[in-house]
């Protein structure tokens, strides 16, 4: 179960409400995400400093001893105020990577520095024949004299040109068995890496693996372990995901809502015709069906060995959700929602990117059936 009691988990997501509040401007967000590195270091370290990058490592490790459900109050939190620092992609991915695979050296060396803000691993897994899967992959690991040797390319690697290493899957081939997917820790610049922004203000990058020799230290599983660590990773980010999706769509509800309070047609608020009156309470139930179903997902985390099925079914909700919740809002905010200049498109970019990171409604719906 999660370490954090409520009275601890309430103090964190207030601590979270108020900087937001006092430091994250919309306008000021356009201007980060245009110039380089893409987000505002100082908030980086302002989010070691007040403990929400250690929030679900272990204490041993400079972390606060909690699990990934405690982060899912800080990422609606980040959802609602279109936050673009890097949280998902080195905590909830390259971080829990490090710290659920085998090798614990490399974690006790390398987790206090994420913790402390000093070091950020991403995880690389996607590849252009992935399509959501994480054992679909090609990138190969062979053995050489004192280590292995590392070839292949991944894609669509969040927040992949903003890392200091990377946690790397590749199938390895060893002796006459069948190639197994293992993860290796690399440092950034062993690898060629093509950053680029992503259209919703983010940023991810292409690596490109050419005959990358690393130790025996490196490999951070064994026997086979890497897919599974993948799947347990992925699902938490999932959940993380829907989180931050739920926050959005909040906020573009209340945006929503008190533009068509205060735009008026005929002499009367638009928020008096019955029919947008309709479609605002379709756009409040789509949302709620996501927040619902990430309850009963985070409640049951616990109680099952097993998530495919939940984190599935999830994923193709958040889809689902954020689709309609950004398509309606945009249309009724008229043609001012398809401005650079108002927040509510840039809401519907974000929703539109959750919905395609690991795999998209199709493929989830398929393993939600292939789970049953």
């Amino acid at each position: 179960m999660a370490f954090l009691n409520d009275d601890t988990r309430v103090m964190l997501e207030d601590s979270v409400d108020k900087f937001l509040n006092a430091h994250y401007d919309f306008h000021q967000r356009r201007t980060w995400v245009e110039k380089a590195p893409g987000y505002n270091r100082e908030h980086w370290q302002r989010f070691a400093e007040l403990g929400w990058l250690g929030l679900p490592f272990a204490e041993r490790h400079g972390g606060l001893g909690g699990d990934i459900t405690d982060t899912l109050g800080l990422m609606r939190r980040f959802g609602a105020a279109l936050v673009v620092e890097p949280y998902l992609s080195v905590v909830g991915l390259g971080g829990q990577a490090i710290a659920q695979a085998d090798n614990q050296d490399a974690a006790d060396s390398l987790l206090p520095e994420l913790v402390a803000g000093q070091a950020m691993p991403v995880l690389a897994w996607e590849e252009s024949i992935s399509r959501g899967n994480p054992e679909h992959l090609a990138a190969s690991a062979r053995r050489i004299d004192g280590g292995w040797r590392l070839e292949g390319e991944k894609v669509a690697v969040i927040g992949g040109d903003l890392a200091t290493h990377f946690v790397v899957s590749a199938q390895t081939f060893e002796d006459d068995a069948g190639p197994v997917v293992e993860l290796f820790l690399l440092q950034a610049d062993e690898l060629e890496v093509t950053g680029f922004p992503t259209m919703d203000g983010h940023r991810g990058a292409r690596l490109t693996l050419a005959a990358v020799d690393v130790d025996e230290a490196r490999r951070l599983t064994r026997d086979g372990h890497g897919a599974g660590v993948l799947r347990q990773v992925l699902e938490q980010g999932i959940m993380m995901m829907a989180a931050e999706g739920v926050g959005a769509m909040q906020t573009l509800l209340r945006r929503t809502l008190d533009y068509t309070r205060t735009r008026r047609q005929f002499g009367v608020p638009i928020a008096s015709f019955q029919v947008l009156q309709h479609r605002m309470v379709d756009m409040y139930i789509a949302m709620k069906n996501l927040e619902h179903l990430l309850e009963a997902t985070a409640n049951r985390w616990d109680q099952s060995p097993s998530h495919a099925r939940d984190s599935a079914l999830l994923k193709a909700q958040l889809c689902q959700s954020g689709r309609y919740v950004g398509q309606q809002a945009v249309q009724l905010h008229g043609g001012i929602g398809m401005t650079d200049e108002l927040d509510v498109g840039h809401y519907f970019k974000r929703l539109t990117a959750l919905g395609l990171l690991f795999g998209d409604e199709n493929y989830h719906l398929k393993r939600a059936w292939a789970a049953l």
